[in-house]
């Protein structure tokens, strides 16, 4: 039988690689945009409007990109504890530390963003030339930091908690 924790890092796992996908996507999309701009402007056939429609794709690529780098781990940190201590258990104590302290930021600041997404709906701006809707850009905000939010939770929650809520301090400390 399955835990809830292995199927809690499975469906995790689906949601990392959902992001990359929608990453490499809107990759595609934005140097298909760029590309077409250069031809048409080679041509003397700008064409108008493309700037602001690929703000768009470059807002999502932003923060999903960031959600990405969570979930695979791989986003810039500084190692510092690490360069200059040699102990496993201070490395793995800063490490510990500096998680929570990634998560509880995470937290926070998706108060700030659901705050700013309701805002977002209720005036209903536009985009200037292309008439688009400012809330497809805009909303991806809260759903790129609650997405940068789940690997840290998950991360606290494989150290600190087992999968039916026993709360544990981690062994290597």
């Amino acid at each position: 039988m399955k835990t809830i924790g292995t199927v809690c890092l499975k469906v995790v796992d689906v949601i990392g690689k959902i992001c990359e996908y929608i990453c490499a996507a809107l990759a595609m999309i934005i140097t298909l945009l760029v590309f077409i701009q250069v031809i048409l402007r080679a041509l003397n056939m700008p064409l108008f409007g493309i700037e602001e429609l690929l703000t768009f794709p470059t807002i999502w690529i932003y923060f999903l990109g960031g959600a990405c780098a969570s979930f695979t781990d791989s986003h810039i940190e500084c190692g510092l504890v690490g360069a200059v201590a040699k102990n496993p258990k201070a490395i793995a104590g800063a490490k510990s530390v500096a998680n929570i302290c990634a998560t509880g930021l995470s937290i926070y600041v998706l108060k700030w963003a659901s705050e700013y997404t309701q805002y977002s709906l209720k005036v209903s701006k536009i985009s200037a030339v292309l008439k688009i809707p400012m809330p497809i850009g805009e909303c991806v905000i809260l759903a790129g930091l609650a997405l940068m939010a789940i690997p840290g939770g998950v991360d606290f929650a494989k150290t600190y908690v087992k999968p039916f809520g026993t709360i544990l301090w981690p062994c290597s400390l």
